[in-house]
């Protein structure tokens, strides 16, 4: 078989069914490694919400939901394009007449229900690593005292490094008191966490 005719396989029906959109996210996900589109425009979404679903886990591998949606669509219809393209070879061999088509149209539920499983399982060993349940806890900075990184810290701006358990952190940081002067080295402590910009509040310890 030639690229040509290969080629020719992947972009004609059903085939192209999964092939087309398994290319379109692959792009996606290479563009979103690099500037994080789907993250800032749809940081909540999963693909599969399966754990909430009865039942789901037999229509739904819920290993698909715990991987990053770009990853699971990519690699479902990946692997759905290939179940298809072999698919369309053996019915190629059989026969080209008309009445092929309802088989086709017949055999697209079934490679993609099938994909699913079969992506769920090339997908699992990933799984752990976007698994937000198992994610390390978050360290709770308030109370915990650091030393000012940046030039200065004042209402607009600032960093400190805070160390904790042996491990450094830089935190964003803004002053709670305007007249006080805090600059590099100084010693600070912080009082409290700006949950809408994500900042910590600082204050000089004396």
């Amino acid at each position: 078989m030639t690229i040509d005719e290969m080629i020719s396989i992947l972009l004609s029906f059903p085939t192209n069914v999964f092939f087309v959109p398994c290319v379109i996210f692959l792009v996606i996900m290479l563009v979103d490694l690099v500037f994080n589109v789907v993250e800032s425009i749809a940081p909540d979404v999963d693909l599969f919400d399966a754990e909430n679903i009865p039942g789901a886990g037999l229509i739904l591998p819920p290993i698909l939901s715990k991987v990053p949606l770009m990853v699971a669509l990519c690699v479902s219809f990946f692997v759905g394009s290939i179940i298809s393209f072999y698919l369309a070879l053996a019915l190629n061999v059989v026969s080209e007449a008309s009445w092929m088509l309802p088989v086709e149209l017949a055999t697209i539920p079934f490679t993609a229900y099938l994909a699913l499983f079969i992506a769920a399982w090339l997908l699992k060993p990933l799984a752990p690593l976007f698994d937000k349940k198992k994610s390390f806890a978050k360290v709770d900075f308030i109370g915990l005292k650091g030393r000012v990184h940046s030039s200065l810290v004042n209402q607009s701006r600032g960093e400190v490094v805070v160390q904790h358990n042996g491990s450094e952190f830089l935190l964003d940081v803004r002053a709670v008191e305007p007249e006080i002067s805090m600059e590099y080295g100084d010693e600070v402590i912080i009082v409290a966490q700006d949950k809408t910009t994500n900042h910590y509040i600082v204050a000089k310890n004396s």
